[in-house]
């Protein structure tokens, strides 16, 4: 009598959790289960199931295979019995399962998922993948031996194909040769032996052994005495391989007798993986949640709903017992919940002992207790949501003898059933004697004298259910601290009572009402009121904490994003600073192969360091380009015009050059008017000879012959640079050193295309007009 299970409708709950087992063992277990009253035992068995309800979100069901246990089996390894084909299959079914489960604990790995408690059932779980591929090269999935299982049986399967077609071919002709004497061209199966349906005019001219005859006497079935050999020696190899096959049992039997302790060690894990699994399963349906345990006697249940009823309707509870508070009084209208919430704490208590998790918010802490006893009604259905008040006597004269210190005592309608000053009484004589002992005590009561015991008393307290006054209905939910009224006025005018009689009972109760009882009254409202407003300042503060971790939530985000952003631009300019480095590197180490560098190469290398620079400086433009728009050519910081497009590319020309070019290196030309307006002025008639000014023309007069190289290197540099098709170099007629340097340099230059002497009106042979290429 130690925990009164079947009372608190635990019997209920274990039989909907062994539903979800998947072997008969673990079913009987769970139906079975007692209450435990080691904390570290429960603890474990608590934190198992919380780890396996994680697991199973976040990868899905361990691959149980349905009715999986072969402990009868592995019983007769260690008997060395030899198996049947079909005892054969199980263990092939189970080393299946077993490879499945390997793998799904691989997958929560790979994923790294922790499994936390569990990890050490994954970890000593062995592999019999050896003992799995040889069963499966000598059996197929239907338990039939394989041909290849053995030389010797591939061998006699191959000869009774051969025989078994003889066969065929032979009777295929004696159904031709001796058509006339058969009712109908068909070979039939007789006694286990091909026959042959002969008309019984004709069976003595038909050699074989007779073995049937139709009822109507006209057909005799006849084995031919020509197929007779042929039928023998495939019987003989059908003996031969059936022996064959024996062997081969028996050599699968012999492996599976060597691997039988690692096997019954991986039996013994997956039973215990299930029965965990089917606590995890149940526990999701009622969105239960791991309970604090403690030794101290201490109850709280925080927004608690009764698992048999419906979740997402239930009204959940929330109440406390503890050291200072031994015993709680509950009182309210019938069907209020007061049996409910005594039933909700007894079986949540039990649940919780037995390793199970239970529909309650996760701050609860459930004591352990070495004891249970409950006296509630006749065994309600609480599913039914029906409730009586009887009481019985003879199981409150069993708690009184064999109740302890940490017991847990649930009496329903304390000494109700017989005249109200008797019982009365009699449930503060019974409540005195339990307070002698280190218990813990709920009690729901109608009585107004046990209502004034409670206030009496240091270490109870009182709880009603709430009751809407308006609707006549009640509200399902626990107020600690106040006490309720039956209001069976109330009820009695809802439900149509003449207002005299009403009235009359009205008068009657309040000549009878104590002063006391009044100022327990006017207190209750008191409190009801009071909290009201607690339960409304919970609500602000519930929200202000939502609001304010919202806030906090977004700050962290926007901090993150920033961290990012500023991490982002971070790479991406180291990204660009390698990038340069590596440019120049590359620049030196050319450099480092030229022993002498000439003007142009020394104008191209700077071109391309400042490069960069510049285009990361240009405004990108995202403008449409069409054939004949005026571009600016970013790489070249030259202007030019569309002649083309193919692909994703532009053909731009541009002084002597035509050249392809993407997008990215082009933009419209807003300023390309103004520009030429100040670089270059049209002149009509001037044919191909370019202007004078210092940028078309070069002037030497005065240098002397070493001199003129550099001076030319430069010119040509930034003609080049500019776009320009030629100059006008002025080297005087003197005594002709200038213009021979001249020459000499346009023999060697790769950038100039022609020469000439001026014409009159260039300044004759004293100008050289040059054609760039």
């Amino acid at each position: 009598m130690r925990f009164m299970s079947k009372a608190l409708e635990l019997n209920q709950i274990l039989d909907k959790i062994s539903k979800y087992a998947k072997s008969d063992t673990i079913r009987d277990e769970i139906i079975n289960l007692e209450p435990m009253t080691d904390q570290d035992s429960i603890e474990s068995a608590l934190t198992e199931t919380l780890d396996m309800t994680t697991l199973i979100v976040r990868s899905g069901v361990m691959p149980f295979l349905e009715d999986y246990d072969i402990h009868e089996l592995l019983k007769y390894a260690s008997l060395d019995r030899s198996f049947s084909i079909q005892e054969l299959l199980y263990v092939r079914l189970f080393l299946l399962m077993e490879r499945d489960i390997i793998k799904y604990n691989r997958e929560l790995e790979r994923i790294k998922i922790s499994t936390l408690s569990l990890t050490r059932y994954f970890q000593a779980i062995h592999s019999h993948a050896s003992l799995l591929e040889y069963i499966q090269s000598k059996m197929d999935e239907d338990g039939q031996i394989l041909d290849s299982a053995t030389p010797e049986l591939m061998h006699i399967r191959k000869d009774l194909s051969r025989f078994d077609k003889q066969l065929q071919d032979k009777l295929q002709k004696l159904l031709v040769d001796y058509s006339p004497y058969l009712n109908e061209s068909v070979i039939v199966i007789r006694n286990d032996r091909f026959c042959l349906p002969v008309k019984d005019a004709f069976k003595n001219k038909f050699k074989g052994i007779v073995h049937d005859m139709s009822a109507s006497k006209q057909t005799v079935y006849i084995e031919p005495e020509a197929t007779r050999q042929i039928t023998a020696q495939i019987e003989q190899l059908k003996v031969q391989e059936e022996k064959e096959i024996q062997k081969i049992v028996s050599l699968m039997s012999e492996e599976v007798h060597h691997a039988y302790a690692s096997l019954k060690d991986n039996l013994d894990l997956f039973l215990t993986l299930d029965f965990i699994q089917s606590k995890a399963l149940y526990a999701r349906t009622i969105n239960a949640n791991k309970p604090s345990t403690n030794t101290k006697g201490t109850i709280l249940l925080m927004k608690a709903k009764h698992p048999l009823l419906d979740q997402a309707t239930a009204v959940p509870i929330s109440l406390e017992l503890n050291e200072e508070m031994k015993t709680l009084l509950i009182t309210g209208p019938n069907t209020g919940g007061k049996t409910v919430a005594l039933k909700t704490v007894g079986l949540l208590t039990l649940m919780t002992q037995c390793g199970l998790l239970i529909p309650a918010n996760e701050t609860s802490n459930i004591a352990i207790f070495d004891q249970i006893f409950a006296d509630i009604g006749d065994e309600q259905s609480i599913m039914q949501s029906l409730s009586t008040f009887s009481s019985h006597l003879n199981k409150i004269i069993n708690m009184i003898e064999n109740v302890k210190n940490n017991t847990l005592v649930l009496l329903d309608e304390l000494g109700s059933g017989t005249d109200p000053n008797e019982g009365v009484s009699l449930a503060i004589a019974i409540l005195n004697h339990f307070k002698k002992f280190d218990i813990r005590m709920m009690v729901t009561t109608h009585y107004s004298e046990l209502k004034s015991y409670a206030y009496e008393q240091s270490n109870m307290i009182t709880a009603s259910v709430a009751f809407d006054k308006k609707t006549l209905k009640p509200l399902y939910y626990l107020q600690m601290g106040t006490t309720g009224s039956s209001h069976a006025f109330l009820i009695a005018r809802r439900l149509g009572l003449k207002e005299e009689v009403v009235a009359d009972a009205e008068v009657i109760y309040q000549g009878r009402q104590t002063d006391l009882a009044k100022v327990m009254e006017k207190l209750n409202d008191e409190m009801l009121y009071l909290e009201r407003q607690k339960e409304k300042l919970a609500l602000e503060i519930q929200e202000n904490r939502r609001a304010k971790k919202e806030l906090q939530e977004t700050k962290d985000k926007l901090l993150n994003e920033q961290d990012q952003i500023i991490e982002s631009i971070k790479q991406k300019e180291e990204k660009q600073w390698n990038q340069l480095k590596d440019e120049v590197r590359t620049i030196i180490s050319d450099l480092q192969k030229k022993k002498e560098l000439t003007n142009p190469e020394i104008a191209s290398i700077k071109f391309l360091l400042n490069q960069r620079a510049d285009n990361e400086k240009i405004l990108r433009f995202t403008d449409e380009l069409i054939i004949g728009d005026q571009v600016y050519i970013i790489p070249y910081q030259q202007y030019g015009k569309i002649e083309g497009i193919k692909n994703d590319e532009f053909r731009v020309v541009f002084g002597k050059f035509d050249l392809y070019f993407k997008s990215t290196d082009l933009r419209k030309d807003q300023e390309k008017k103004e520009i030429k307006k100040t670089i270059r002025q049209e002149k009509p008639n001037i044919g191909q000879t370019p202007e004078k000014k210092a940028t078309f023309e070069l002037d030497l007069r005065g240098y002397r012959f070493e001199e003129v190289k550099d001076a030319m290197d430069q010119a040509i540099d930034r003609a080049l640079l500019s776009g320009l098709a030629s100059m006008r170099i002025i080297h005087g007629f003197g005594s002709g050193a200038v213009r021979k340097a001249v020459y000499d340099y346009i023999r060697t230059s790769p950038y100039i295309k022609t020469s000439r002497f001026g014409v009159e009106g260039e300044g004759l042979n004293g100008v050289t007009i040059i054609t760039l290429k």
